[in-house]
């Protein structure tokens, strides 16, 4: 009898283990929590004037759901645009941004992701005007159970959309 009380205790306290490690969560391979990513979400819209940088060469399927361009002539430039499940990748120059961004600033050539197809459209040296989200990724962790810091942080222009259909051809920039 005083066997089986034992036997049943032991059984008893594994089950208490499995149940106990069942509930606990798995640290995210960026070790981030819904928490401290919530932190770094910026709720500001960023309206930027920018210029289409390439003009599209040709469209290319990829996957069947998107098409890629890519521009280069003797000067060595090169443009790609690519749209893929809903967003499009455009490279653009920019002219002004409000608010301020700090690794945006006017005069520079940057991607923008958008989810606006009419952007696809804009052949190069048109200005047009976005609004854009500034989105927070961090860059994903190697290790299990890795815990991320600042410097696996990266930020992007995205969810970029027209604010009107309006373009405007600009003379092309020396």
């Amino acid at each position: 009898m005083q066997k089986k009380k034992s036997w049943i205790l032991v059984m008893l306290i594994f089950v208490a283990l499995l149940t106990l490690s069942a509930c606990q969560t798995r640290i995210s391979d960026s070790g981030y929590s819904l928490k401290s990513v919530g932190a770094n979400i910026d709720s500001n819209i960023y309206i930027l004037d920018v210029t289409m940088l390439g003009a599209p060469m040709s469209n290319t399927n990829i996957g069947g759901e998107g098409v890629s361009r890519q521009y280069s002539d003797i000067y060595g430039y090169g443009n790609m645009r690519l749209w893929q499940e809903g967003k499009g990748l455009v490279s653009v120059r920019v002219n002004s941004i409000n608010p301020n961004l700090s690794y945006v600033k006017a005069g520079m050539d940057i991607v923008l992701k958008t989810t606006d197809l009419k952007v696809m459209a804009i052949n190069e040296g048109y200005r047009f005007e976005v609004k854009c989200r500034n989105d927070y990724e961090p860059v994903a962790s190697l290790q299990d159970n890795e815990m991320s810091s600042a410097r696996y942080d990266t930020y992007e222009l995205d969810f970029c959309r027209m604010t009107n259909p309006e373009i405007t051809f600009e003379a092309a920039q020396q």
